[in-house]
């Protein structure tokens, strides 16, 4: 008898640990756990989704630099239909171009014209309706691309600046 108290007991002990070393499922990912205020950039999904994830992040500012430095005439399409969805949710889009050498900054009205000429092309990514859910975190933000000079004395995007509207910059 006590033999037998003595298994089950020995059975219920072994069953209380087998449960107690299940894992339970992992709580779901949040959007905002991908949240960061700097998102390079890079032409993949991946992108999109850290940036929207911390566009609705509570942060003032998200910086997106870029690896390859592109003339602002050659901005990607991807970074193109997020600079356009803040434009077209009411956000402002400001050129802010490098100083000179002479530390004077010359003014080009036709580099301005045409960045936001390119800015305004529509871009198929936009057209899909995952993507647009994506873009919608753009709403509520302002652009600043910062403009550099690069090894051949070219002006580059060195860095895009999303920044939530009224917050001090």
């Amino acid at each position: 008898m006590r033999h037998v108290l003595s298994i089950r007991w020995s059975l219920v002990l072994l069953a209380c640990l087998a449960l107690s070393a299940c894992e339970t499922n992992p709580s779901a990912k949040s959007p905002q756990d991908d949240a960061t205020p700097i998102v390079a950039f890079l032409d993949a999904d991946k992108f999109d989704h850290q940036l929207s994830a911390s566009l609705s992040a509570p942060m003032n500012e998200i910086t997106v630099p870029f690896y390859d430095k592109v003339s602002p005439n050659n901005m990607p399409e991807r970074m193109k239909a997020w600079v356009n969805q803040v434009e077209k949710s009411g956000g402002k889009i400001q050129m802010t171009e490098p100083t000179s050498s002479s530390g004077v900054t010359a003014k080009n009205p036709f580099l301005i014209f045409s960045m936001i000429n390119a800015i305004r092309t529509l871009v198929q990514l936009e057209q899909k309706s995952e993507k647009a859910k994506v873009l919608a975190s753009a709403k509520g933000h302002d652009v600043k691309i910062l403009l550099a000079y690069n090894a051949q004395n070219e002006v580059v995007i060195d860095k895009i600046v999303f920044a939530k509207k009224g917050a001090a910059n």
